[in-house]
């Protein structure tokens, strides 16, 4: 018997099927029907009755869930007691895109104010740029930095979170058909492009797939472009975690094009060795924070 396999059974039950416990664990359904079906063999009893509707415990399985619960919480205990003398204090500060602070970072947030109580973090989520990002970084105005790649150099940087760029288009707009290139036919829709530079290499790319139209308006801000789709005053080719979540009157199109934004976590070196620095980092890189978020329930950001 292994404690996975509790995690597992706890996870099913919570979620009630085995594609949320997935969701949940940061593994595959294959992983955790076998982990279940080798804790049933062992116990010789069937825990889980399943269905269409999803999955329960059975009688059996629901007194086993209880003992589960009793043997995760006395592991959890184990795993603070040892870790006591590694509680840290200190401001952390991270510069990163809003779509990042607004969708990601609160996760992470709540679960530093569980885990490390007197670790203070602080988010500047008005970075339109990645050199916005970078300078933050070199001038000492945040410690840790969430950017698209590539940045600045002198800085280390660990890939993070990647999503892609798709295609916004009003919703009361027909679904438009397809130009022997594969992208839509817009009629005299005008383009609204983002200015940004990560939006500029995706568009150079679009365009030497096929894509010609010229912007007729430059924003800066991708929400306010949105909501212009959204009156019908054009489309847009925008990152997907900046249109979630999605609104009623938008339409999101995938592009004929592999368009993906690589994030990274990024710092100066020696001020990512710092104790509070770290503590940080781990959290941000914890998948299963990550996969709680309403974006990674969707399913629009993923890992390398």
């Amino acid at each position: 018997m292994k404690l996975s396999q509790l995690k597992m059974l706890v996870a099913v039950a919570d979620h009630g099927s085995f594609s949320a416990a997935a969701a949940e664990l940061s593994c595959t359904q294959s992983r955790i029907s076998h982990g279940i079906a080798e804790l049933e063999g062992e116990l010789g009893v069937s825990l889980l009755a399943r269905g269409r509707a999803g999955s329960a415990p059975t009688e059996a399985g629901q007194r086993v869930v209880d003992k589960a619960r009793q043997m995760l919480r006395l592991e959890r205990g184990l795993i603070d007691a040892a870790r006591a003398d590694e509680e840290v204090s200190g401001t952390v500060r991270i510069a990163c895109f809003r779509s990042v602070g607004t969708h990601l970072l609160p996760h992470v947030l709540e679960a530093l104010a569980q885990s490390q109580p007197r670790l203070r973090v602080e988010i500047d989520d008005s970075c339109e740029e990645r050199a916005d990002v970078t300078r933050a970084l070199q001038d000492g105005l945040a410690q840790i930095g969430i950017a698209q790649l590539p940045l600045g150099a002198g800085l280390d940087a660990y890939p993070y979170l990647h999503d892609d760029y798709v295609l916004v288009v009003p919703a009361a707009l027909a679904l438009p058909a397809m130009n022997t290139s594969g992208w839509p036919e817009l009629g005299a829709l005008p383009f609204i492009t983002l200015a940004c530079s990560g939006a500029a290499e995706i568009l150079a790319r679009c365009r030497a797939a096929g894509f010609a139209p010229e912007p007729g308006r430059v924003l800066a801000n991708d929400t306010s472009i949105a909501a212009m789709v959204g009156r019908g005053m054009g489309y847009a080719i925008l990152p997907r975690l900046a249109t979630f979540p999605e609104a009623l009157d938008v339409r999101i199109l995938s592009l004929p094009i592999p368009a993906r934004r690589q994030f990274a976590i990024a710092g100066l070196p020696g001020v990512l060795r710092q104790r509070p620095v770290r503590a940080v980092v781990r959290a941000l890189r914890e998948r299963s924070l990550a996969a709680r978020t309403g974006a990674g329930q969707a399913g629009i950001i993923g890992w390398e």
